[in-house]
């Protein structure tokens, strides 16, 4: 029985190790197989404020938020990856991943260690981006804009 479990154990540890999923299998669906070069580059998100927030001070509907993203082979994003502050047009520091086995995303547009919003959606190696969602703040941070949370529904497309 201890022969049994030993091996069972090493079968799953040998099987988590080799994924090159950066959401470990827990994110299921997606867009299909997209390749790091075809996720890579100039992005534009154009927002829609939904009502699961108060969000009294926030960006306005139809707002673009434009980024760059380099995405590694692994499908992390290469601390180069950047998004343009539509209020103050300052380029941002930009963190997360693509899962490249099914197109999904989660990024963290930050402005200092304590502010930051998430944005989770699909790409598509057509470069689309959809069933987007941008949470002002991302969870554990502080709001970027405004001072109460603000939700957006995005959509987006690759530039260049």
């Amino acid at each position: 029985m201890r022969r049994i479990l030993l091996c069972l154990t090493l079968v799953v540890v040998v099987a988590c190790e080799s994924t090159t999923d950066p959401f470990g299998g827990v994110i299921t669906g997606g867009g299909g197989a997209i390749t790091a070069a075809q996720a890579s580059g100039n992005w534009s998100f154009t927002l829609q404020r939904t009502t699961t927030f108060p969000c009294t001070s926030a960006l306005a509907n139809g707002q673009t938020i434009t980024t760059h993203v380099d995405v590694l082979s692994s499908g992390a994003l290469n601390t180069t990856s950047s998004w343009v502050n539509p209020v103050s047009p300052v380029i941002e520091p930009m963190d997360g991943a693509v899962s490249l086995s099914n197109g999904i995303v989660d990024f963290t547009l930050s402005i200092n260690t304590s502010t930051a919003m998430e944005l989770t959606g699909t790409m598509s190696s057509g470069g689309t981006f959809s069933t987007g969602t941008l949470r002002d703040p991302a969870p554990g941070f502080f709001q970027v804009f405004g001072s109460d949370g603000c939700q957006y529904t995005v959509s987006g497309v690759k530039t260049s």
